[in-house]
């Protein structure tokens, strides 16, 4: 069974941000790569290994690192940044939460949250811009969100093996 809502997603390798002088490029550039990194980690899943809870009795599953992501996506940089009416679709539950059922419901989510979020990152005139919703400097938003996705693209690599059961590149 395939999963509709990553019918689109390529899933080829990244090269890493070049280094240069504009700091906001390259930090733009290291989040776009690690947000790239996490999504990588969802190819050859069926929704059944997405919610596989893969290593016990940890409650953790790639589907529950997508639906945390979205939540961070929103809190630190379509929220945090954008403003407007803050939402936490899942509450404490977004970890341990999600079914085979919601796979598809929760992967569409994550995918219009990080909609809203490119746009209020293009809505900051500078590295300075504070949020909207949380105040804080889109130099640190980003940042922040580097660190979570490479964190959790950690996690999902090690998931999505036990999950599938084997080793795949």
């Amino acid at each position: 069974m395939s999963i509709e809502a990553l019918s689109g997603v390529d899933f080829s390798a990244a090269d890493q941000p070049e280094m240069n002088a504009d700091l906001r490029e390259y930090l733009e550039g290291w989040f776009r790569y690690q947000r790239h990194e996490f999504l990588r980690k969802l190819r050859d899943l069926t929704p059944e290994n997405m919610v596989a809870w893969s290593v016990h009795p940890v409650e953790l599953s790639v589907l529950g690192l997508v639906r945390h992501m979205t939540q961070m996506e929103h809190v630190y940089v379509s929220w945090g940044l954008g403003g407007g009416e803050q939402a936490m679709i899942y509450g404490d539950d977004d970890y341990a939460g999600g079914s085979v059922e919601t796979v598809d419901d929760d992967l569409r989510a994550y995918f219009a949250e990080v909609e809203r979020s490119d746009s209020a990152i293009a809505g900051c005139a500078s590295l300075d811009t504070e949020g909207a919703g949380h105040g804080q400097p889109l130099t640190a938003v980003l940042v922040k969100m580097i660190d979570e996705y490479a964190l959790h693209a950690g996690q999902a690599h090690m998931l999505r093996f036990a999950a599938l059961g084997k080793m795949l590149r």
